[in-house]
């Protein structure tokens, strides 16, 4: 099945795969706290957005849908950026009550590469649709 596709696109259909993974893992991970932050719900929605503009451009390969594919990368490195951000980030812990001591101290727990996994597959995506390493004839 996959023999009659180019390394470009098997490369995306990997970043495919990864952000499927991505969606998924990402409403596992934030699900106790999507009541309290509204900006647990970016890596969700955008993982998935990312996950069908990625699997449209494997099935249909075009220069409109690749430029696409490439602003959706882009848009990957600075949700990558901005997630690192938000996991490194810390609040004034000085006026807090006991539950919110308690949920800060939760807070804490977060993952600091999580947010990185975004960027990792904006580059091999990236690679996979550059114009200078083309594997196939647009």
């Amino acid at each position: 099945m996959f023999r009659q596709y180019s390394l470009n696109r098997l490369l995306i259909l990997f970043v495919t795969a990864g952000f499927l993974f991505l969606t998924v893992d990402a409403v596992l991970e934030h699900w106790k706290i999507f009541a309290q932050e509204i900006w647990a719900y970016v890596p969700v929605v955008f993982s998935a957005i990312g996950c069908i503009i990625s699997a449209v451009t494997v099935v249909r390969w075009e220069k409109r849908l690749i430029r696409l594919m490439h602003a959706t990368l882009v848009a990957a490195f600075i949700i990558s950026a901005a997630g690192l951000y938000f996991h490194i980030a810390e609040e004034d812990i000085t006026e807090l009550t006991g539950a919110q001591l308690e949920h800060e101290q939760k807070e804490k727990e977060k993952p600091l590469l999580a947010p990185l996994s975004f960027a990792g597959l904006a580059a091999v995506g990236l690679l996979g649709t550059s114009r200078k390493w083309q594997a196939e004839v647009v």
